[in-house]
């Protein structure tokens, strides 16, 4: 944390992928962090991140499938493809009590912003 902190800056960020839930971490969206979300929302035991995605920046979310693993619910156990992105923004629209298509353009519009698409 301390080498993030340090050396992270409005110029020079990237990607927590698959974000763990971690609160200190959290600090790190004003350093231009994004928060990479991925299949590990739809688990059952995924309590924690349920917990802290809300307080996730919006304009610092982004959906990820960690393809071939980490596949989201209800394909847990097969082989993930960028397909099943669609369980997770699901998953976060519920959580963050927002329609799909607005967790859909928001994400895609910081994935175009973090790579300058």
């Amino acid at each position: 944390m301390d080498i993030l902190n340090k050396y992270a800056s409005s110029e020079f960020g990237g990607v927590l992928h698959c974000y763990n839930a971690d609160h200190q971490l959290l600090s790190l969206a004003k350093k231009n962090f994004y928060f990479g979300i991925g299949g590990v929302v739809t688990f059952k035991n995924a309590r924690k991140l349920i917990e802290v995605l809300p307080q996730i920046p919006h304009d610092k979310l982004l959906i990820e499938t960690d393809a071939p693993y980490l596949t989201p619910h209800p394909h847990r156990g097969e082989r993930n493809e960028p397909k099943f992105t669609s369980f997770i923004v699901s998953k976060v629209a519920e959580i963050l009590n927002l329609d799909e298509n607005i967790v859909k353009q928001m994400t895609t519009k910081n994935a175009k912003k973090l790579f300058k698409l």
